[in-house]
């Protein structure tokens, strides 16, 4: 295409030349002498030549046939000219170096109407027969492109990048895909097969989804619901002792899925009194779970002072209201059978119970002499004494034929005069006769008494 237009651009010139024809780029024709200048503007077919004379300041204006020459701005027709604008031909502008109008077709790019020209009519090279750089849209299919629909549409049979959809590609395949993010990533919204991700397919959506087994079965590690073992969704799962659904702790099945139990820290309705969750037995709640009570035998601190169970009121044991010791030897209480006294804090004391409350303790007239006893019985005595009922010693009456006068001043019987020794005196006849610090009585029937210190 390109060689049969320059052809015809060459063919006028060729003539001229042959005929003697001199091509003046000045546009002024043949070369002449003279001091005239001339200027020549061509209108249509015919030419107009105006004739300055410098010396007259006179114009003229001629037509003759001028010599053709391209690029002197004259379009000549005659001489195949399509147009002719002077020193603005180019082979880039809209009028050729040749003095033709610029086309797609002709090889040559004409800058800012053409992005190429490769001269022929083949539409699906790299330049089109629009004169346009092959490109993906522009509805052909071109070399690198597996498909072109000219649209800007990515979720049809064409994307935009004029490559046919596949899934992967980040792009929707309308009627095709149900998703398509691009990616091999399985825990999304949007997994292998360009499938919408759901509670069943095998893949665990991240953030939605606890687990997903690929199962329809609801009572394994994976239930239905793709919710994991839920503690709490009505079905026992295993790990779970059961499961009621429920938010429920005073149920057979706490909200953890263990089976209530006692010590859990909650009261299992129609089941325990109480629940305190700990071991102590001495609080509000005993370990079986049931309410304390005197006779449980734990002392519940602050209520009780002691429990001893079953024997609660027996002899020696806790009270039978709990509140302090029962019947025992130092309470006061004569307890019979088990005491035959109790005289309480006295027990053990002369002459009160004994400390096991078995009986008097020690006494005048246990026939022992201790304590303040001078004398029990005959424990204690001295001759020609006796014990009083106090046991204390005292004199003995002796008979009137046995009396010795034994004081002061008469010495009989062996005596000594001053009568120190009682012992070995039979008695003496007046208390006067005594010695101080001896006692003795002088009755009025004529009776004497032992003197004794």
């Amino acid at each position: 295409m390109k060689s049969r237009a320059l052809l015809g651009l060459l063919a006028p010139c060729l003539s001229l030349a042959l005929a003697g024809c001199i091509f003046d780029a000045t546009g002024l024709g043949e070369s002449g002498g003279g001091s005239e200048s001339s200027t020549e503007s061509t209108t249509d077919s015919s030419s107009t030549t105006t004739t300055t004379d410098s010396s007259a300041s006179a114009t003229a204006t001629t037509t003759t046939g001028g010599v053709p020459v391209c690029g002197n701005g004259v379009t000549e027709p005659e001489n195949n000219e399509e147009c002719d604008n002077g020193p603005a031909n180019g082979d880039n502008r809209n009028c050729t170096s040749m003095c033709q109008i610029a086309k797609c077709g002709d090889g040559l790019v004409n800058e800012g109407v053409e992005s190429c020209d490769d001269g022929n009519l083949v539409d699906d090279d790299e330049c089109t027969n629009a004169c346009k750089l092959a490109s993906c849209g522009d509805g052909k299919v071109d070399p690198g492109e597996t498909c072109d629909d000219g649209n800007q549409e990515n979720t049809d049979d064409c994307l935009n990048s004029c490559l046919v959809p596949f899934c992967g590609d980040g792009f929707t395949h309308a009627g095709v895909e149900e998703c398509d993010d691009g990616n091999e990533n399985n825990t999304d919204a949007c997994i292998t097969g360009c499938k919408l991700a759901i509670c069943g397919d095998g893949f665990v959506q991240d953030g939605v989804e606890a687990c997903d087994d690929g199962n329809q079965v609801n009572d394994d590690a994976c239930p239905n619901s793709c919710a994991g073992v839920d503690c709490g969704d009505g079905i026992p799962q295993p790990g779970e002792e059961c499961d009621d659904g429920n938010m429920m702790q005073t149920d057979a099945c706490l909200n953890s899925c263990v089976n209530a139990s006692c010590g859990d820290g909650f009261v299992q309705m129609g089941v325990e009194d109480c629940d305190d969750g700990n071991d102590a037995n001495t609080d509000d709640c005993l370990n079986d779970c049931s309410a304390p009570s005197c006779g449980d035998g734990f002392i519940h601190m602050g209520v009780e002072v002691c429990d001893d169970g079953d024997k609660n009121g027996d002899y020696n044991q806790c009270a039978a209201d709990c509140g302090g010791p029962g019947p025992s030897c130092g309470d006061g209480n004569v307890d019979m059978p088990d005491e035959a006294c109790d005289d309480g804090a006295d027990n053990g004391k002369y002459g009160f119970c004994k400390e096991d409350c078995s009986g008097l303790g020690e006494n005048c007239g246990d026939g022992i002499k201790n304590g303040p006893e001078e004398c029990d019985m005959n424990d204690g005595l001295k001759s020609h004494t006796a014990c009083a009922n106090d046991c204390k010693l005292e004199c003995v009456q002796v008979e009137n034929d046995f009396w010795l006068n034994c004081d002061m001043n008469i010495s009989t019987n062996g005596c000594e005069v001053d009568g120190t020794d009682p012992e070995t005196c039979g008695g003496c006849g007046m208390s006067n006769d005594c010695k101080m610090n001896e006692t003795c009585t002088w009755d009025a029937d004529g009776q004497v008494y032992f003197c004794f210190m």
